[in-house]
């Protein structure tokens, strides 16, 4: 074998440029796998560094049908001392706060955990310690665990923040630890505290804001476990009729859950199609491989006729092929780290944040392993055939003496027509589904242009209650800072809102309806909006019946409402909704108050996924301000020229306030499609590869097989045929290659596109402008390939041609 490996070497040191084409082109076709599982392997697959990830569950309750909600304490309480199918179960709860005291204001997000956290994850903090009983008592509950990256962010990765203490919400912290770069979870949390709640929070059943995180017993499955955890809640139903009754248990896998319901199909999509590149990348270089073949016949044909057996010559053969899948695998690899920085370093921080598994992106040693199986896989694969093609030769007629040509075989012929139709095929497929992908995200993108966002400038805010604890306090700050807000040149709406359509999630709340019987089992529920009364104006949705919020709105008139459409149709199908009153929160143990609703607005969309608009409510803002919300600032000009003066005039109301990142309400939507706009980019990038391969591809074949009928050709026009004839002879070749490879690839980018109009909402998987479109160019790519070949025909003196003879 060193024998047939330092051959080898000689061999490819002879033909450089055969060697240097198909090791860049192993290069891009393994560089876009390896970078592709890079990420699979972090978002998807690992995306938390903890032993026996897969045991790990999220445990939600359930309303109704796949209404997944977070968890009452209460409840969990009974869970963790009840079930049989969990080591342990654990609770959490997210809050923003505000850090203060340690340079300028920030907003942060905390997640208040139970002792058991971090023990359920297998996670030990990188530094210091984590949580102890005697911290889960209120009053006994002021130490802090920072996240990796806010550490590093806030704190320079200084090792000296153990024992010091930070401010949140305007309460003294001492930091204890910090977590590991591998545990981002919960993905959003940057600082965590204890979880000590009171003994009426640990006995309530209503509201309903934990999440609950628990490690399956060995042995114990998926399907068990919902079972068990089902029973329990049947059991607390009866227990806890008022509470409880309609309420049941989801279990899943955490990772399930990290993941969410696109990330898994997009990540697989897309690995999908970068693997039909690598195939295209192998269809090429077997083509390559069958033209070198051709002109190593006759050596062949010497060696096996001094006595080397064909698997000796196959095994030398496919030796080649193997260097040249490791030497591509070391170029993928390179190509695969430009790949990964290019992408880490455009994706924005405040979108990768809540990606788990983003930070540890990197060549580790699951990818060199996937590596190196796609060099052998490649290199086999690309040269399997070639070799055992090469190596059945006729004796007769390599050797006779007369022999001064080599020429393929008709079988060789065919696989390699073949080839090149594959190429054509799956380009075809690949292009056609980017197209529509990209058409799918371009009409998702532009679905929010009815807000007009690029005109309004956007950011988030959290007031702490420890200095805004009542309402007339949060609604004088609100005053004061939309107040200089509107005052500022160029600024026609200064507006709050805690969600924005199309770029935020909808809260879905429960609700009542007054004078109604509420079915037990039976749930109402509707998107909460809390905005001030310039809102609708702003963002141009209109009030479809009665009014909108105004100034005689205010603290102490009666709290109106104003809802939308979607909400009318739904709750209110046969009669008019004005002046009904409904009351939010009925199953969250809030106690809000019955508003009156005197408007009906135009639908909002939230969802890109699903268009399907919500039921909404809005409240008024200004009658009861939130703790935290978004501002909404419509300019005139460029919104972003004006960020710095925003700023300045919300610091000047409460320096203390952080306000969150401003942008614009267009980049808040691109955060949304971050995802989207990724997996869009990757298909079309494969798209382009194999569509240029495909191209050199039937190049390749057109060129050789004008190389191997030089002489048939120039006998042709030696006897009077016309170049004219020549050229169409051979593009009619390339056309009937081009043809066999677009009725594949259209039958191919047939399926394919019914799986992008099933990921996105408004894509038609028979648009006839995307496939005929696509079809017609890539036939003219296809034709424009072969035109080099078949001019240089055309071209061929017959006295040079035939001078051999």
């Amino acid at each position: 074998m060193l024998r047939d490996v330092k051959y080898a070497v000689r061999q490819l040191r002879k033909s450089p440029g055969f060697t240097a084409t198909v090791v860049l082109t192993l290069a891009i076709g393994i560089g876009a796998n390896v970078a592709m599982f890079s990420f699979m392997d972090a978002i998807v697959l690992r995306p938390l560094a903890v032993p026996d990830l897969n045991r790990v569950m999220t445990v939600d309750e359930e309303q109704g049908r796949g209404n997944y909600k977070l968890v009452s304490l209460g409840n969990y309480e009974d869970w963790k001392q009840q079930n049989r199918s969990f080591e342990d179960l654990a609770v959490y709860r997210m809050y923003e706060m505000s850090l203060t005291g340690s340079g300028d204001a920030a907003r942060v997000v905390g997640a208040a955990t139970s002792v058991n956290l971090f023990s359920v994850l297998r996670a030990q903090p990188l530094m210091g310690r984590g949580f102890d009983s005697s911290q889960m008592q209120p009053g006994n509950d002021n130490v802090a665990l920072l996240n990796y990256g806010f550490w590093q962010q806030h704190f320079g990765g200084s090792a000296g923040i153990l024992g010091q203490k930070i401010e949140l919400d305007g309460r003294s912290y001492t930091v204890t630890g910090v977590m590991p770069k591998g545990v981002q979870y919960p993905s959003t949390a940057d600082v965590f505290v204890p979880l000590a709640p009171t003994a009426a929070q640990r006995n309530d059943r209503r509201d309903h804001s934990y999440n609950v995180v628990g490690r399956l017993r060995p042995g114990v499955t998926v399907k068990r476990a919902q079972a068990e955890m089902a029973g329990i809640a049947e059991q607390l139903a009866k227990a806890w009729p008022a509470t409880n009754q309609g309420w049941t248990v989801h279990v899943e896998a955490l990772l399930e859950g990290i993941n969410g319901p696109f990330t898994n199909l997009y990540m697989r999509m897309i690995t999908g199609a970068t693997l039909l590149v690598l195939l295209v990348v192998c269809a090429n270089i077997a083509n390559l491989q069958f033209a070198r073949g051709i002109a190593q016949r006759p050596e062949i044909a010497m060696r096996t006729a001094l006595g080397a057996g064909r698997g000796r010559l196959l095994r030398q053969l496919l030796m080649e092929n193997i260097l040249l899948g490791l030497a591509g695998a070391a170029g993928g690899l390179l190509v695969a780290q430009m790949d990964l920085h290019f992408n880490l370093a455009k994706m924005p921080e405040r979108v990768a944040r809540y990606m788990a598994g983003w930070s540890h992106i990197s060549i580790n040693s699951h990818v060199l392993a996937y590596s190196l199986l796609l060099a052998l896989a490649g290199g086999m694969a690309a040269g399997l055939l070639p070799a055992l093609g090469a190596v059945r030769v006729n004796l007769t007629d390599q050797l006779k003496a007369g022999s001064r040509t080599a020429s393929g075989s008709r079988s060789t012929h065919r696989l390699r027509n073949i080839f090149a139709a594959a190429q054509i095929a799956l380009a075809v497929a690949l292009v056609i589904g980017a197209a529509l992908m990209t058409k799918g995200t371009q009409a998702i993108v532009h679905g929010g242009d009815r807000y007009d966002p690029k005109q309004v400038l956007t950011f988030a805010v959290h007031l702490p209650a420890e200095r805004y604890g009542s309402a007339e306090k949060l609604a004088a700050w609100y005053d004061d800072s939309l107040g200089k807000l509107r005052a500022l040149p160029g600024v026609k709406h200064a507006e709050i809102a805690n969600t924005l359509p199309w770029g935020d999630y909808g809260w879905m709340d429960d609700m009542r309806i007054e004078n109604r019987v509420v079915v037990p089992g039976k749930f109402q529920s509707a998107i909460h909006l809390m905005a001030s009364p310039g809102y609708f104006e702003a963002l141009h949705i209109p009030i479809a019946a009665g009014r909108g919020f105004n100034s005689g709105d205010g603290r102490t008139t009666a709290p109106v409402a104003v809802v939308s459409q979607a909400f009318v149709k739904r709750y209110f199908p046969n009669e008019n909704p004005l002046g009904h009153r409904i009351r939010m929160g009925a199953a969250s143990g809030r106690d809000d108050p019955w508003v009156t609703i005197v408007g009906v607005s135009g639908d909002l969309a939230f969802e890109w996924g699903d268009q399907t608009a919500d039921p909404a409510v809005a409240l008024d803002a200004e009658q009861m301000p939130p703790t935290g919300t978004r501002f909404v600032v419509v300019t005139s000009g460029n919104p972003l020229a004006l960020a710095g003066a925003a700023r300045k005039a919300v610091a000047s109301v409460d320096p203390a306030v952080p306000l969150d990142a401003m942008q614009t309400y267009e980049q808040l939507m691109g955060d949304s499609f971050c995802g989207l706009f990724y997996s869009s980019s990757m298909l079309s990038v494969d798209a382009g590869i194999a569509l240029l391969l495909a191209a050199i591809g039937i190049f390749g074949v057109m060129a050789n097989l004008v190389a191997e009928r030089m002489r048939e050709i120039g006998l042709r026009l030696a006897v009077g045929a016309q170049r004219a004839d020549v050229l169409r002879m051979i593009l009619r070749k390339a056309a009937g290659l081009a043809g066999v490879g677009l009725g594949i690839g259209l039958v191919l980018a047939a399926g394919l596109a019914r799986l992008v109009a099933n990921l996105l909402v408004g894509v038609r998987p028979n648009d006839p402008v995307v496939f005929g479109g696509i079809s017609a160019a890539i036939a003219a790519v296809a034709l424009l390939a072969s035109w080099m070949p078949a001019r240089h025909a055309a071209g061929v003196d017959p006295m040079e041609a035939l001078r051999d003879e």
